[in-house]
């Protein structure tokens, strides 16, 4: 019998370990480099996307944004700039970036179409609504922010 406490270290180390898929970026990196490109398809600028957009975008506090685009330009995956004449700053993808997020993106393909051609439809249909369900319970035992701290 597994002490209490492996078992669930394990389902989450293990079996919801998502991040195996991740083998040329760090998935919080990808998270926001993917909408980084994504809100860039709407913004104002042609190649970049100001950070007031993307923070709107994102639905994101503007101060975090900046400390995970501070993160991201030091990798060498965003610059930061400044529009003189808007008086905004704005960041961009580099070259780094775009290939390393379409490497990724065709790594994931890749796992996804291993799955679903070794996987019954009906099992996947199934995994799917489970580990829906398994985020739904996981956000409602979220810890809630301490009101002192606040």
């Amino acid at each position: 019998m597994q002490a209490k406490g492996n078992i669930e270290e394990e389902f989450f180390l293990n079996s919801m370990n998502v991040e195996k898929v991740f083998a040329f970026l760090d998935r919080t990196d990808y998270f926001f480099l993917y909408h980084i490109k994504k809100c860039m398809e709407t913004s104002k600028l042609k190649d970049g996307v100001y950070l007031s957009e993307l923070a709107e975008f994102m639905d994101f506090p503007m101060a975090e944004l900046s400390v995970t685009v501070k993160k991201l330009q030091e990798k060498g995956y965003v610059n930061w700039n400044t529009d003189m004449e808007e008086e905004r700053t704005y960041i961009t993808l580099t070259n780094k970036a775009k290939d390393l997020m379409e490497r990724q993106k065709r790594h994931m393909i890749d796992s996804y179409e291993k799955i679903v051609t070794n996987i019954r439809k009906e099992d996947m249909e199934t995994t799917l609504l489970t580990l829906g369900r398994i985020r739904q319970l996981i956000e409602e035992t979220r810890p809630q922010e301490d009101s002192d701290s606040q």
